[in-house]
């Protein structure tokens, strides 16, 4: 740790100690392709390649649950998407650091979704293949408002409460703008459901604009964020990845069936722009008139 939405995480998830190269979690929002290749020690990514009306379109497989080399493959997936497509790591990172980044990045799922109790990860797989070409998880953690507990201080305000969190959400180039995310997201937000709650959160980074649109789409509306969120990043000059922290969003779905649902879901901040547009443009046809 996408997701990204989700985000909550490591993509706003994991976090290096660099002095013994161990790992620690915070969270949740967010993609690796495994058809990257090394050059000179920087990662060269797969071309995007439109496809043509006449080449037959790779077939998915349907939701499961991850298991076994899943989380290895969905690693991959996500670092593509979060790490490595933005703002030109792949061209920075050397060979060591991004075998030990998929590798922290698959320690963190494991923990996170592979272990008893309220926790979940699903997959979607290449037909042909075999691989992950997209993943999403949730597991429960404990906030104080909107701020992870062990990161709440005596000024954060809010109450203390269990919530389920959507992160790693991801999909890999070739799969992309074929609807995958939005299936696997409707699938964790029905596990989140079958556990109890009526809710399901998640924390994405502030200027990631794709996944914040996304998930405002399926419902989802911004109720808080951190400045300074724990996470690695990949540093421009050294290619090596290092401790940092990423301005976060987080955001809220209310999972209740019919009225009530839809109430709490609407985003009033959008109304309210929306409704001044209107007015506007109601008032000058009125005095062009």
């Amino acid at each position: 740790m996408l997701s990204a939405c989700t985000v909550t995480a490591a993509p706003v998830g994991i976090s290096r100690r660099v002095s013994d190269r161990a790992n620690t979690m915070t969270q949740s929002t967010s993609r690796v392709m495994s058809g990257g290749r090394l050059q000179g020690g920087a990662v060269s990514l797969p071309r995007r390649r439109t496809p043509a009306s006449n080449v037959a379109r790779a077939a998915f497989g349907e939701i499961e649950r991850a298991r076994g080399q899943d989380y290895a493959s969905a690693a991959e997936v996500f670092v593509e998407a979060f790490f490595l497509r933005k703002g030109g790591a792949a061209d920075v990172i050397t060979k060591s650091e991004l075998a030990y980044l998929n590798g922290a990045q698959k320690r963190d799922m494991v923990g996170r979704y592979n272990k008893r109790g309220l926790c979940a990860m699903y997959v979607i797989r290449d037909d042909d293949t075999g691989k992950v070409v997209g993943c999403v998880g949730a597991d429960v953690q404990t906030f104080k408002g909107t701020v992870p507990v062990k990161r709440a201080t005596d000024a954060t305000k809010g109450e203390v409460a269990d919530r389920p969190v959507i992160a790693n959400l991801a999909t890999a180039p070739a799969a992309r703008r074929r609807g995958l995310a939005k299936k696997l997201m409707a699938r964790i937000e029905e596990e989140c459901k079958e556990w109890g709650f009526e809710e399901a959160v998640l924390v994405v980074e502030a200027n990631n604009s794709k996944a914040r649109s996304l998930y405002s789409k399926l419902g989802y509306k911004a109720i808080g964020g951190e400045p300074d969120t724990p996470n690695i990043v990949i540093d421009r000059e050294t290619g090596k990845v290092v401790n940092g922290a990423v301005k976060t969003v987080f955001m809220r779905k209310s999972l209740k069936e019919g009225a009530g649902g839809v109430l709490e879901n609407i985003d009033v901040t959008k109304l309210v722009g929306v409704g001044a547009a209107v007015a506007a443009a109601a008032k000058f046809a009125l005095g062009s008139q």
